[in-house]
């Protein structure tokens, strides 16, 4: 009778890591993360600045259940394209966000103008973050090993 470690056997990932022998290659090598990673990310957040723009968050009384769960949904996708993008900062400041966005999914009556003017003002930071890691990461490279 076959056991589990027999069935598991054929069952493995097996990754491959990069080596660069040369140290010259690996300076010209930058940390910059794939351009289409950056346009996802900004394609992301353009979800987010067309819920905005709707006008549901200027007056809480009338944001509906659906605006709140498009909200999330298109802060879910930033979230996930900035961490692709290798954007740190921009993936704390979507779950720091995500805090107010679900608090407002458990109760719509929490929509207070303060969370609401939170989650208008969360686009323009956003965009500003972006830009400011796609400027940093131009400028940094892969320091040389010391061997």
């Amino acid at each position: 009778m076959r056991n589990a470690h027999y069935l598991n056997m054929g069952q493995h990932a097996y990754i491959a890591m990069p080596f660069y022998n040369d140290s010259k290659r690996q300076q010209s090598l930058p940390l910059r993360p794939p351009r289409n990673a950056v346009a996802s990310t900004l394609d992301a957040l353009k979800k987010i600045e067309v819920i905005v723009s709707d006008g549901c968050l200027n007056h809480p009384e009338t944001l509906t259940q659906d605006d709140i769960l498009a909200y999330a949904l298109a802060l879910l996708q930033l979230r996930e394209c900035a961490g692709i993008a290798q954007m740190e900062r921009l993936m704390n400041a979507c779950d720091a966000l995500a805090v107010t966005v679900s608090t407002l999914i458990d109760d719509r009556a929490n929509a207070s103008p303060k969370k609401c003017e939170a989650l208008s003002r969360f686009v323009v930071h956003a965009r500003d973050m972006i830009l400011m890691s796609e400027n940093e990461s131009a400028e940094c490279v892969i320091p040389p090993l010391n061997s």
